[in-house]
């Protein structure tokens, strides 16, 4: 813990240390106090797994994988961390109902198109993503929870795709696209800038609302389809002024566990 102090603060490092140690080596707590003197076999594993924490390689990569709405899913180099704010995004889709055809797009890990498949036992989800390592991932975790017969994965650059003719809607599409604009890279952590996905993190300072404006204007939605955004907290007037632009009904912006805008919802009119 001492070693990662300096990096994280004392409480941070205590908790890394701590999951490190009981996701991966089977050591919980109650375990180092019973066992705390017994001899540790796994020395060379357990320090170059220190040695990738203190380079600030998050320790949900070291150990491969972080918890969402109950469930493990794997994350590699190539998929986003998921975060709290993304779950709360989750259970507030999930409060409305199931939906049949749902479309997530900028898949990641696929930790809300798997959960979102999980969760409603006849859907069938399409998940997005421009990475191939990212969609691996994903698809991995949906055989994880046997979802995968439902679920059709797509390597895609939503910013330059054109719809094909008479392609068949959705009744949900959720994204949490890139967000952060450039300017605020140096400001970010190092377990961050240095390590998760910068094509699934940056936007262009001069158009942070790039990836909202492009996914709005796609004709991805039946009519009364709902359209789901993880946002940048700056952008919540703005982003909710888009969708009532773009001609979509009963916006709203709704603010995360800490307070801040973070999410948008809009319906299409029929």
């Amino acid at each position: 813990m001492a070693r990662l102090s300096p990096l994280y603060g004392a409480q941070e490092a205590r908790a890394v240390v701590g999951r490190l140690l009981a996701d991966k080596y089977g050591a919980g707590r109650l375990e180092r106090a019973v066992n705390g003197e017994a001899e540790f076999k796994r020395v060379a594993e357990w320090e170059a797994d220190l040695k990738r924490m203190e380079a600030w390689e998050p320790v949900q990569y070291v150990v491969g994988y972080e918890e969402f709405c109950g469930r493990p899913f794997e994350v590699t180099r190539d998929t986003l961390i998921p975060r709290g704010e993304t779950e709360q995004l989750v259970r507030e889709i999930l409060s409305g109902g199931p939906k049949k055809r749902v479309l997530d797009i900028g898949t990641g890990s696929g930790a809300i198109a798997v959960t979102l498949a999980a969760e409603w036992g006849e859907a069938y989800v399409e998940a997005w993503d421009i990475s191939a390592g990212a969609l691996a991932a994903a698809s991995r975790n949906a055989v994880r929870y046997g979802v995968q017969e439902r679920m059709r994965f797509v390597e895609r650059d939503v910013l330059a795709y054109r719809p094909v003719a008479n392609m068949e809607k959705f009744d949900l599409a959720v994204s949490n696209p890139p967000y952060v604009p450039e300017a605020e890279r140096s400001g970010m952590r190092p377990n961050v800038a240095d390590f998760e996905p910068a094509q699934a993190l940056y936007v262009p300072d001069d158009d942070p609302l790039l990836f909202y404006r492009t996914i709005a204007s796609l004709p991805l939605l039946k009519p009364g389809g709902e359209l789901w955004f993880e946002i940048n907290e700056r952008y919540g007037a703005e982003t909710e002024e888009l969708l009532l632009s773009l001609g979509y009904g009963e916006v709203r912006v709704s603010r995360d566990i800490h307070g801040r805008d973070r999410f948008v919802r809009g319906v299409m009119k029929g």
